[in-house]
């Protein structure tokens, strides 16, 4: 009797741990907006500095982008999250973010954004760590997958010509924050239009 209540103990928790991952997952989803928002301010910020040759590009473009970020959650309504998976994400990515933003402000303010073969590295090792630890986390292949894009281009960036290197970049921009975007407000929508034409 006793197994086989520990058996039934085992398998609740397991479904408890799948069920956190599956909500971890459609959480990180409803957040795609930010993934399509921060590859455009990226690729702003990118073409600002580098046609005008202007240092404070990416300090004025990241902080338009937070505020633009904390604009749409205060108007969505609450915006932290209510589980603890939750919780782990929101707090991964915003570390990354107050990272990125204390690297481009020091890189910007210094004028050591010429070197485009360390700033793409640099940049696509950070990115890669996040999507990898999150997307291991929610267990998401998609996700994954964009680690993996960022880690190539950190790798990448570090051989071949500076257009190379800022040709890379500017690639994963494009498949792992606006891609991968549109793909999780897609997902979300269509969990959505679902859950309408069931109810």
């Amino acid at each position: 009797m006793n197994e086989q209540t520990d058996e039934m103990n085992l398998k609740d928790r397991l479904d408890l741990i799948e069920n956190m991952i599956a909500e971890g997952r459609r959480k990180t989803e409803s957040w795609g907006w930010t993934f399509v928002l921060w590859g455009v301010a990226y690729y702003v910020a990118f073409f600002w500095g580098e046609l005008a040759h202007f240092a404070w590009a990416w300090p004025i473009t990241m902080t338009a982008a937070a505020l633009m970020t904390m604009a749409v959650i205060h108007r969505r309504g609450s915006g932290q999250p209510n589980t603890t998976m939750g919780r782990a994400i929101a707090s991964l990515w915003r570390a990354m973010g107050i990272s990125m933003f204390i690297l481009f402000c020091a890189l910007g303010f210094t004028g050591r954004l010429v070197d485009a073969h360390i700033f793409v590295a640099v940049i696509a090792a950070i990115l890669g760590l996040t999507n990898a630890a999150s997307s291991m986390i929610l267990r998401w292949k998609a996700q994954f997958a964009c680690a993996l894009v960022w880690w190539a281009a950190s790798v990448g960036a570090c051989f071949g010509s500076e257009t190379a290197a800022l040709a890379v970049f500017l690639i994963g921009i494009f498949f792992c924050q606006i891609v991968f975007g549109i793909y999780g407000m897609v997902a979300e929508s269509r969990r959505h239009s679902r859950s309408a034409a069931n109810a």
